[in-house]
Formats: structure tokens, sequence, C-alpha cells
């Protein structure tokens, strides 16, 4: 199998990714190269893909305009890759190249789009938080006050750093990456996000923790499994966002028990989980089928 790969940013990640594999050749074409001997051509968003070539594209936001998008970086994305005509889109989340670990955990405080956002940069400052540049190493602290359709990319790139994301609830690709009070903050209004600064700049030791936890959620992702799903000729069952764990057995039970998964959405009371009409009683379930649907829905998540 030959496989071409559209030039762009990440060419080298996929095209390495792909050389890993057995009885695939690689090759990254330039955008006026004959395709015909490739079985089909890697793309990544609005990469330039040589004419009549057959395409699969990774997507990793919400305003590329190119089809199909045959996997994407975050579940939010899937109404989108749907939309362009795919039918059968898949999750890979986007991997991210981890800096080297730096020795503390800063408390500067950055605003993703600033200009936009200038009351709440001036509602911070007088509250005698000032507001860094986003690239200013002194930043530990990112808020990302978008409401809705905002980019994986930034929020994963700050997190691989250990720096603290703030970002609302609304933003979809937040709520893709972040885990609240696990692996960042999502706040439900802006009103929220005031005290969460100030909570976060006064607290070294939460500062760590969140930090540790963001780097360690978004460092796993890797694009040999981007490659996987972008090799696939056939998929079944609803795409689902990987969740991320270092134990096998769940990645195990969600292969094989997937139709749990829409029980991440249900609300958990004291060992009951309900889903609009439907209840579950954790106490009759296997040990396994336990855990793994408490994990679903944290108490505290809700």
């Amino acid at each position: 199998m030959k496989i071409g790969i559209a030039p762009g940013r990440y060419a080298t990640a996929i095209h390495t990714a792909l050389t890993q594999r057995a009885n695939v050749e690689a090759e990254i074409l330039s955008s006026q190269n004959n395709p015909t001997p490739c079985t089909f051509v890697l793309a990544v968003d609005d990469e330039l893909t040589p004419p009549e070539a057959h395409v699969r594209r990774y997507i990793t936001h919400h305003q590329v305009q190119a089809t199909p998008w045959t996997v994407v970086a975050a579940r939010h994305l899937l109404s989108g890759a749907a939309a362009t005509g795919t039918t059968t889109p898949i999750v890979a989340p986007l991997p991210i190249s981890a800096p080297p670990l730096t020795p503390s955990h800063q408390p500067g405080v950055a605003i993703r789009d600033v200009q936009n956002h200038k009351a709440l940069k001036m509602a911070l400052e007088d509250a005698s938080i000032p507001i860094l540049a986003i690239d200013d190493p002194n930043v530990g602290i990112l808020i990302d006050p978008s409401n809705s359709h905002g980019f994986v990319e930034p929020l994963r790139d700050a997190m691989s750093q250990e720096k603290v994301v703030i970002a609302m609830h609304s933003n979809e690709a937040a709520k893709d990456t972040i885990l609240h009070d696990t692996n960042g903050y999502l706040l439900t209004k802006p009103s929220e996000i005031r005290a969460a600064v100030e909570t976060l700049v006064a607290d070294s030791n939460e500062r760590a923790r969140l930090g540790f936890e963001a780097r360690k959620s978004v460092t796993t992702a890797n694009w040999q499994r981007v490659v996987r799903a972008m090799l696939l000729t056939t998929r079944t069952a609803t795409p689902i966002l990987e969740q991320f764990s270092d134990l096998p057995a769940q990645r195990r039970w969600s292969k094989r028990l997937g139709h749990a998964h829409p029980w991440r959405s249900a609300k958990y009371d004291n060992g009951t989980i309900t889903l609009k009409d439907r209840t579950l009683h954790l106490d009759d379930l296997g040990a396994l089928r336990q855990t793994m649907l408490e994990r679903s829905a944290p108490k505290r998540d809700q």
C-alpha cells in the first residue's frame, strides 16, 4: 500500500507514523504531484492536495472548508464531519509535541484573544492581577473566555506545557479536552473567572496539580493513533472521544462494552445513575462495570 501525504506542518509527523507500519510505503507529495500510484492521500485541515486524489482528511477545528472530514480531532467536530457527507466519521485526539518539563508552575495570567475580551482584562487588572502576553514564559494560567466554537489546538498546546487552562463549559472544544477540577477549570459563567484566577494565583500546589494532570491527559495522544484511524476503511457504531487512562482495562472496556458510553452524560447520586427515563443501581452491577460507570459520571462534575 502506498500512501501520499499532503505537505503541511504535520506532514513529517504523519510520514514518521506511517513508516512504522508494516506493508505501508509513504511519500510526502507536492500539491502538483500525480497521486495515481497512491492508494489515497492523507491531509490535515485545508491543506492542498493533488487534483483527482482520493483524500482522507484529519480536521482539528470547526472553520475548515475542505471535504471530507474523515477523522476529527475532537468530539464536537463530528457534526461538521457529518455535514460534509462523511457517513462514518471517527475521533482521534490531536497529538501535541510536549516541550521539556520546567521546574516551576508560574502564577502569570494570559487571556487568549485578549483584544476581544478587554472587559475581562480590565476586571482582572482592577483586582491587581496583571495580564501578560500569551507567549510570556511567566504565564502559568491561560484563560480562554470563548463561549462556543473554540479551537482544540491552543488548549492542548497550553496543557502540554503544564499551564492551567480556564475555559467556559459552553466552549465545546474545551469541554472535549478538559475535565473540570481535574486537568483544568470549566466554568459556567464569565463572572466566575476572576475568583478562579485569584485562587490559582495564590495556590501554587493547585497550579502544580492541575498542570501535571493537564500535561498527562494530552500527551497520551500520538500520530500513530491518528494514522490508524485515517487508514481504517470501515467503521461501525457511534464515534466517541477516547478517554485517556493508564489502565488497559479501561481501554478494553471502551472497545468491548461501548454501549455504556452514553451514560457519561448521566446524573450520579449516591450509587444511582439516571439518564432521562433510565436508572441504574450500581450495587446491581459487576465490579468493572460499576467502576467504569462511576468514572463516566463522577460526583464532582454534577
